[in-house]
């Protein structure tokens, strides 16, 4: 008999260990920029749920102001001598990884790398999981 409940005990063990964890997983999200031509510098508007916004850990300087409720302003600065482009502008920790699709990112302005203003619309912000 305790040979069947130790049996019963690991199978359930087992059963429980190969489902993993569906509930939500915290930990980092990047902002990453695209555009027609190098960037300096962005200004975007930053909207989710429940985050804080990190330096990319790049070099990038980023400075953040709260709007209110879910919304934040990001200016995102690259290195002297580098540009933005195709890199992390910015990371935000989140509470779940897995809802990346609540969170969105548009470009206000973009700087050349000798801070000359660029058209926004030609670059564009993507958010995805680290």
């Amino acid at each position: 008999m305790k040979a069947r409940r130790l049996a019963l005990a690991i199978a359930a063990a087992l059963t429980v260990a190969a489902c993993g964890n569906d509930g939500p997983q915290p930990g980092t999200l990047v902002v990453q920029i695209t555009g027609v031509a190098p960037a300096r510098a962005v200004k975007f508007r930053l909207v989710g749920p429940s985050m804080a916004v990190l330096e990319p850990g790049t070099g990038t300087v980023v400075s953040v102001q709260p709007l209110g409720g879910d919304t934040m302003m990001v200016a995102s600065f690259a290195p002297a001598g580098a540009t933005l482009n195709g890199a992390a502008v910015a990371a935000i920790s989140v509470p779940d990884v897995g809802a990346v699709a609540l969170y969105s990112a548009t470009v206000l302005e973009v700087a050349a790398p000798s801070y000359a203003l660029r058209t926004a619309s030609q670059y564009t912000l993507t958010i995805v999981r680290q």
